[in-house]
């Protein structure tokens, strides 16, 4: 317990000198100030996203740099009388993988390749337990928009097939709610961020179609959505409610980056067979990267890219799928025989990239529509990362992309923004709240939040990231998913 206060002790002087380095606004900017409006109270509502969840874990460092965590900062630089901003916070290096215990976290282990992944240490444990109240943050990593409304007990969420702890960390006791609406509801805050909806799709592009293996069926979620709205609007009938869209997808390097990388070890003649979606067995589909909508690879393929050409099961004996399906032969060259192709789990294809892309225009069709008609204000974040990826994006002196570690705008995983990610989705919000209630909340200093610690420079090898495939584990519990 003494070094549990010690430690909370340090990171709380940690996160002041921190504030003191990235909420500056600009010496020639406006002057800040809410306009004729009153903020007592903020409370963000969303997953993993919100949380701060960054380079596959939860903890404190990153935790420190959650776009809700920044927003609250400006807000008391342009007069908002709002108490500390409380987040469910995890101790660096942040929360165990559900499979090894260890840390989950990824880090540059080596500059040649680059390795990237857990380190196998110790985990962290919560710090901020002693709350009496119920958190400002209520980002909950793995949260679907049916979860907004669920009375399932942590307990049960906790197990299977959720397998997600993270709603017993940050809901933590039903006297305090039973409910995230419940929890948010109680607060009375005058402010909401409200962003959820991403895993709705996320969970089936990221396992390439297979668990699950369609999205949130679009008129579920518009029900399920509205549900919500009506809900949270009728608790909070004079809050400023800010709902955020859904990005797609495919703008995210988790899919963008491995395909580059593998285009120039196909041989000459030589085709990459990939299965499409459902088929676990011989595969006659195939790719050089050059045709229209060609299949991404997901990230979680990193592990075996450089196995392309070999003789292997590899893929088969990590997934416990002994012996492989009919059809497979694992002594065929890998990813280059129809008996032996690149699996399905590895692959939005195209016909699956459509499906996905669909769900996110269903999607931020029902958000944009409820918006409108209950008031809030809209952040189209999908539009932000689609322009992002097609031309970059310049803040605080750096120009951000898409890119896989150098574009500095995302985490470790490819699919979460880094610490500088968490102020430019950050400073998004503000500028849709200044626009629409007529506030000069300042921006978030990017130039003072840390970029990932990656000398890029040094990097050798064939630019492939080496990750322990054992790693994605984490993301399979993250997202509900079975396989």
């Amino acid at each position: 317990m003494k070094a549990l206060t010690i430690g909370v002790a340090l990171l709380t002087a940690a996160i002041i000198v921190t504030m003191g380095g990235c909420t500056i606004s600009t010496p020639n900017g406006p002057a800040s100030n809410l306009g004729s409006q009153t903020v007592t109270r903020y409370v963000a509502i969303g997953n993993s996203l919100t949380a701060g969840y960054q380079s596959n874990a939860l903890y404190a460092s990153a935790q420190d740099f959650s776009f809700p965590n920044l927003i609250a900062r400006q807000l008391r630089l342009a007069g908002a009388t709002i108490p500390n901003f409380e987040q469910p916070l995890y101790g660096d290096p942040g929360n165990a993988d559900p499979t090894t215990g260890k840390a989950a976290r990824y880090e540059l282990i080596s500059l040649v390749g680059p390795v990237i992944g857990p380190r196998g240490l110790t985990a962290g444990a919560p710090l901020n337990t002693g709350l009496t109240r119920q958190y400002d943050n209520l980002g909950i990593p793995g949260a679907v928009i049916f979860d907004f409304l669920d009375t399932t007990s942590f307990t049960i969420k906790a197990g299977p097939p959720r397998n997600n702890a993270f709603f017993s960390l940050v809901l933590r006791q039903s006297a305090l709610g039973k409910t995230i609406l419940a929890q948010a509801r109680a607060l009375r805050p005058d402010l909401v961020t409200f962003w959820l909806g991403n895993n709705d799709v996320l969970g089936y592009a990221t396992s390439g179609g297979v668990s699950p293996s369609a999205p949130t069926s679009a008129a579920i979620f518009a029900a399920l959505y509205a549900q919500a709205f009506d809900s949270l609007r009728a608790s909070l009938p004079n809050a400023k409610i800010v709902v955020a869209n859904i990005p797609n997808v495919t703008a995210i390097p988790f899919f963008n980056t491995l395909g580059p990388k593998v285009k120039p070890l196909i041989p000459p003649g030589v085709y990459l067979r990939y299965q499409k979606h459902g088929n676990t067995s011989l595969a006659f589909d195939s790719t050089r990267f050059t045709e229209a909508n060609a299949p991404l690879l997901t990230l979680t393929g990193s592990a075996y890219a450089t196995l392309l050409g070999a003789n292997t099961g590899k893929w088969y004996r990590d997934k416990g799928i002994l012996p492989p399906p009919a059809g497979i032969d694992t002594t065929k060259p890998f990813g280059f025989h129809p008996q032996n192709p690149w699996p399905d789990a590895l692959t939005l294809d195209a016909d699956e990239q459509v499906v996905a892309g669909a769900a996110v225009n269903a999607f931020n069709g029902t958000i944009a529509t409820l918006a409108a008609a209950k008031g809030a204000a809209l952040v189209d974040m999908n539009a932000f990362f689609t322009s992002v990826k097609a031309n970059g994006y310049s803040s605080g002196g750096q120009k951000f992309t898409a890119d896989y570690i150098t574009g500095g705008l995302f985490s470790l995983d490819g699919v979460h923004p880094s610490s500088k990610g968490g102020g430019v989705v950050a400073n998004q919000f503000i500028k849709v709240m200044n626009a629409t209630w007529a506030m000069s909340i300042p921006m978030v200093d990017i130039s003072s939040i840390p970029s990932i610690p990656v000398p890029f420079g040094k990097i050798s090898g064939n630019g492939i990231p080496a990750i322990p495939a054992s790693s994605f584990k984490d993301f399979d519990w993250l997202w509900g998913q079975s396989n």
